[in-house]
């Protein structure tokens, strides 16, 4: 089961593997790539058209490791607030986001052996809008049985704990980010769409390395899930000092940031021990003796994807040659290439589709 493909049927009525047709998503990734010179590629299914465009491959790019971002010239407002970031490290007077209270339960009873799916419905119950998600997806093409249910408890075991901890963790994320009044709502999105492709991505990588699909996408929705910090002590001290952030310097605080503020976002809201490390450690090359070394390789070939794909600070690699490619063996997997073919129309349609809901 494709848990990305029920969660958008489920918050926007439409099939999550349905055709929409391949959105820009807010100037992000394109279903077509545009060159350097301003043409872009054109359909190969078509004998008289160019060759579309391979985007993992760039012309004379020979670049195969990931590129951090380099300090930028702060202006003083700046400075500040990377001193004040960088001081609350340790968390002490630092507001977590809150988890919603109807979902924090929720997780509590997943993590609890002797819960019941009848205390998670009970739960579930007490919010309506989540009850009505959680309904619909267990009408879903993808969960429906022979009948249709209309009773959350009957929805609730259908779906299974899996299934509802995964979207619980998903609707908990948006809150995060945008529940904030005053938030820089373009900030706010850039992030959100980044963590919507990188759920795609590592999703998709999963049929290569034998990783659960459901597992590796909600590591990919979560694992910069830090930003959701630098964005609202960015937001606090814009409005001390009378003056907006500019993208670059966020993309900047939140690469230097992002981990640290991570880990004690994970330790509030109680996340799986594996996902937890992940979290707060996965810019760290793993070395061969490391349980999480296959996670950590697919998620620097997701943030090195997504720099391709411009969802991130923008980067161009040779992505057959690049370094986490050639380490877990992909490129020589058949599909691998049709794979990255696809994936711009995939992350587009998707994000296009969250952005709406």
């Amino acid at each position: 089961m494709k848990i990305w493909n029920w969660i958008v049927e489920a918050l926007t009525g439409q099939d999550g593997e349905s055709s929409g047709g391949p959105s820009t998503a807010g100037g992000s990734a394109v279903a077509t790539l545009e060159r350097p010179d301003g043409t872009t590629g054109s359909d190969e299914s078509n004998p008289n058209s160019a060759p579309v465009d391979r985007w993992w491959a760039p012309p004379d790019v020979t670049q195969v490791e990931p590129i951090s971002i380099e300090r930028p010239d702060l202006p003083p407002e700046a400075r500040v607030l990377e001193n004040l970031l960088v001081s609350h490290f340790d968390g002490h007077d630092l507001a977590m986001p809150p988890m919603p209270r109807v979902a924090e339960r929720v997780l509590a009873h997943l993590r609890d052996p002797k819960s019941s799916m009848t205390r998670i419905a009970k739960d579930i119950a007490e919010d309506q809008v989540m009850a009505a998600d959680i309904l619909r997806m267990a009408n879903s093409a993808l969960y429906g049985g022979l009948h249709r249910i209309t009773n959350l408890q009957a929805a609730v075991t259908r779906l299974g704990g899996n299934a509802i901890r995964t979207f619980t963790l998903h609707q908990s994320l948006r809150a995060a980010m945008f529940q904030k009044k005053g938030v820089d709502i373009n900030l706010a999105e850039g992030i959100w769409r980044r963590s919507l492709a990188s759920g795609c991505i590592m999703r998709g990588l999963a049929q290569f390395t034998h990783m659960d699909p459901e597992e590796a996408s909600l590591i990919g929705l979560l694992h910069d899930i830090g930003n959701v910090i630098v964005l609202r002590i960015a937001h606090e001290q814009s409005i001390i000092a009378r003056r907006w952030i500019d993208p670059d310097t966020f993309e900047y605080l939140c690469f230097e940031c992002h981990q640290e503020f991570g880990e004690l976002i994970a330790d509030a809201w109680k996340l799986p021990d594996t996902l937890r490390e992940l979290i707060s450690s996965h810019h760290a090359y793993p070395d061969r003796e490391d349980p999480l070394r296959v996670h950590r390789l697919m998620l620097m070939l997701t943030d090195m994807t997504n720099q391709m794909l411009r969802f991130d600070t923008p980067a161009d690699y040779d992505l057959l040659k690049a370094l986490p490619v050639e380490e877990l063996g992909l490129a020589s997997q058949p599909g691998f290439e049709e794979f990255l073919a696809g994936l711009p129309d995939q992350i587009a349609e998707t994000v296009a589709t969250f952005q709406g809901s």
